[in-house]
């Protein structure tokens, strides 16, 4: 591949997403590093409680990439799309079946995403 993917996140699904922050952040310690009414990043993990690209709740996981108009035409030679490319607020997506049969989710993060950096 002419571009490394380079691992981004893993997205749990939370029923209360403030309830799920206060955890991650006062209890376990995490950083929040961007925020969002339905989203909340920290370091290599997120929560959010919009809905999930694959339909049912599960963890999610995405790699980043550059250019994902190039990576999806590389890899969807190799592997089979779960997702066609999707143009979202907060990037370009598409999804490949992983090893086990589950959806992985590579992406390039938008310039201007819906989230806001937290200083």
């Amino acid at each position: 591949m002419n571009q490394q993917p380079h691992f981004g996140f893993a997205v749990e699904y939370v029923p209360d997403i403030e309830a799920a922050r206060r955890f991650y952040a006062d209890v376990v310690g995490l950083k929040v590093e961007r925020t969002h009414e339905s989203f909340v990043q920290f370091p290599n993990f997120a929560i959010a409680n919009d809905k999930s690209l694959s339909g049912r709740h599960d963890t999610e996981l995405y790699w980043l990439v550059d250019d994902a108009e190039a990576a999806y035409a590389e890899l969807s030679k190799q592997a089979e799309v779960t997702l066609p490319m999707k143009q979202m607020p907060f990037g370009k997506v598409f999804g490949i079946r992983g090893p086990a049969g589950e959806p992985r989710y590579l992406l390039q993060l938008a310039a201007d995403r819906p989230s806001e950096s937290v200083g």
